[in-house]
Parts: C-alpha cells; sequence; structure tokens
C-alpha cells in the first residue's frame, strides 16, 4: 500500500514548470548566483515568508527543486513563500574515462579533517580521499577533507540580504538535503538572528563537529534509519567516514536552549516515522526531531538517491542530464507544515 501510495503521489499528471530567474552576485570576488521564485500570489504590499533551499554534494540549485524535493516551486506556490536555490562550488572530476561533476557547500565539518579537543579525524585509516576542491588548494585541510573551503556562510547571509533589499520579506527559513542540510544546521550556529527556523534533511555533521548557536533558533531534524552515507545512529558510514549521531546533536541544543518539556508522537500512514518536539525552551523555539525507520538518504517521500544529480535549462552550463518533473506530495506537505508553523 506504502509504494502505491508513494507511486501515486509521485506521477507528475500534469507538466508543472514554475518560472525562476537567475540571479548573480559577486561576493569574495567570485561570480555566484542562485534561482529564485515567487509565487503568483506574491504582491510586494504584503510581507512574505523566504525559504532557502540547499541541494546536497554533487547536486545543483535546479536538481534540489525539481528532483530532491520532488516540486519544491509548486510547495511554495501552495504554500505561499518565495523559494530561492543558491548553487555551491563544483568543478568537474576527471576519471578515466569520463569526468564527472562535483559540487559542494563548506558546511564547517567536510572540509576539514580533525575534530577539535583531541577528538579525532572525521575518516578512518583506510577511507578514501576524495579529490578537494580548488577553494582548498593550500589551507592545509588534510585528507579527510571532501567539501568546499568557501565561504559560503557569509555567500547565503549575502542572498538573504539581497532578497530582504527587494522583496517584503517576513520569516526566513533555511533548509537543505544531505551537505545541504549540513550546511543549514552550520548557518543556524552562526546566524541565528536571520533565521527563524531551519530543516536539516540527512545532513548531521561529522562526529565531534557538532555546533551549538549563540542563541537559541527554531530547529528540525530529519533522518533516515537505513542511511548509510550519513547515519542517524551507526556513526560510520559505508565509506567510512564518522558522523555525529542525531541523538547526540538534539540533546547538546536541547540543554543549550533549557528546553524543559517533550512530547513523543509515532507517525505510520505511509513510513513509522518517530516524532520528538521539545518545547518550552529559551526564547520559546522549538526543536524537532524525526527519524524515518523506513527511509534512506533521501528526502521523505523520495526514493532515489540520485535524485538531484541534474540541471535544468536554469543551469544549461553544467554538464549534467536534464532534470525529470516530479511531483512530491507527501514528502513536502510532511515537512513544510512543520518548519512554516515554528
Amino acid at each position: 500500500m506504502r509504494n502505491l501510495f508513494l507511486l501515486l503521489s509521485l506521477i507528475s499528471f500534469k507538466i508543472y514548470s514554475a518560472e525562476m530567474d537567475r540571479v548573480h552576485i559577486n561576493y569574495e570576488d567570485q561570480k555566484r548566483y542562485f534561482l529564485i521564485h515567487e509565487p503568483d500570489t506574491y504582491n510586494s504590499s504584503n510581507p512574505i515568508n523566504l525559504v532557502i533551499g540547499l541541494h546536497g554534494y554533487t547536486g545543483t540549485a535546479s536538481g534540489f527543486e525539481k528532483e530532491t524535493t520532488g516540486g519544491f516551486n509548486r510547495s511554495a506556490d501552495e504554500y505561499g513563500f518565495i523559494a530561492a536555490y543558491p548553487q555551491g562550488e563544483f568543478f568537474y572530476d576527471r576519471g578515466f574515462f569520463f569526468k564527472s561533476y562535483v559540487s559542494a557547500w563548506n558546511d564547517l565539518t567536510g572540509s576539514r579533517t580533525k575534530a577539535p579537543n583531541d577528538k579525532g579525524e572525521i575518516c578512518a585509516a583506510d577511507a578514501p580521499s576524495y579529490n578537494q576542491f580548488k577553494s582548498c588548494k593550500g589551507k592545509g585541510v588534510g585528507r579527510c577533507a571532501w567539501a568546499s573551503c568557501l565561504d559560503d556562510i557569509g555567500f547565503i547571509k549575502d542572498i538573504i540580504v539581497n532578497i530582504k533589499s527587494t522583496h517584503n520579506i517576513d520569516k526566513v527559513y533555511v533548509v537543505g538535503m544531505s551537505n545541504g542540510g549540513m550546511m543549514a544546521h552550520a548557518f543556524a550556529c552562526k546566524h541565528p538572528e536571520l533565521v527563524d527556523g531551519v530543516l536539516n534533511v540527512v545532513g548531521l555533521p561529522h562526529l565531534g563537529l557538532n555546533c551549538i548557536p549563540s542563541k537559541p533558533v527554531n530547529y528540525i531534524v530529519y533522518a533516515g534509519f537505513k542511511d548509510d552515507i550519513v547515519p542517524p545512529e551507526n556513526i560510520v558510514s559505508w565509506d567510512k567516514y564518522y558522523y555525529e549521531p542525531m541523538q547526540n546533536v538534539v540533546n547538546e541544543w536541547k540543554a543549550a536552549f533549557n528546553c524543559k518539556n517533550m512530547q513523543n508522537n509515532k507517525s505510520d500512514s505511509i513510513y513509522i516515522i518517530y516524532e520528538k518536539e521539545f518545547s518550552e525552551c529559551n526564547n520559546d523555539v522549538k526543536l524537532i526531531s524525526l527519524l524515518n525507520m523506513d527511509g534512506g538518504h533521501t528526502w521523505p517521500g523520495i526514493e532515489d538517491d540520485d535524485a538531484g544529480n541534474c540541471r535544468s535549462n536554469d543551469q544549461s552550463e553544467i554538464n549534467f542530464p536534464k532534470c525529470k518533473n516530479v511531483n512530491n506530495l507527501w514528502g513536502n506537505n510532511y515537512l513544510l507544515p512543520k518548519l512554516l508553523n515554528l
């Protein structure tokens, strides 16, 4: 029954193509950009929420919208928010037979090898090393580093400031998948004053590198129990990199925010998801953890691990297959009300 429901929710009964604009900005002497979508109902005289969506490792801005989430622009229209999709640093890794596209964010954990306070390295001695980004050259990041070394915290802050200067923005949310979730997590730590809520999907930080915001911020972390890329409980990934258990992250933030109340819930309409909500925290923020016992390393409602490794006409310069039109009715409708009601 679950597979049948997902099949029906993922089939696009009509081709849906929401327009996006590509906005270029110069940041730290580099030309960077983001895609932006405004719902048809947007009226500059009325305040509107802004949601920043961050793609994962080897993903693209348009791939996050179309495949990773299964049509985030449709959700922006439904819930009435502006969606913006930054593009992370990327390069082409030249293999023996072909070159492959690689992209990532500097989430402040994947761009280093060692955790502080003698907590060890973030990967095993026999873990594979990944080709490093140009921005990391000469910075001594070590053999475990796999992410970008650009100032992506500042880049995302610039995007928020840019959009606020041209639109009537009410609340700001940052969401991300995998490395994008790690980036959203890091941004909440560095700039809690800029966001009203953060959603981290399957993007736990590396072991020993969890950060804590200087002031409380609303936070949702979602993980798939069967995820072997960023495991929520087992620490060691399939490629022998180490990740902080989800419960550790939640416990540290809960203690820092002085949360006094916890509610447990079990959602089993499609997946079995254990939900924990921590409230009565400082500044009235909430922490929510969602553990999908049937889920892997995907956005809820999506079962393709490679979803998002594509590009649309908005990013025609990227050498990647064109994105498919996917309609993920269930996953976005599960997560977004929780986020937007924070």
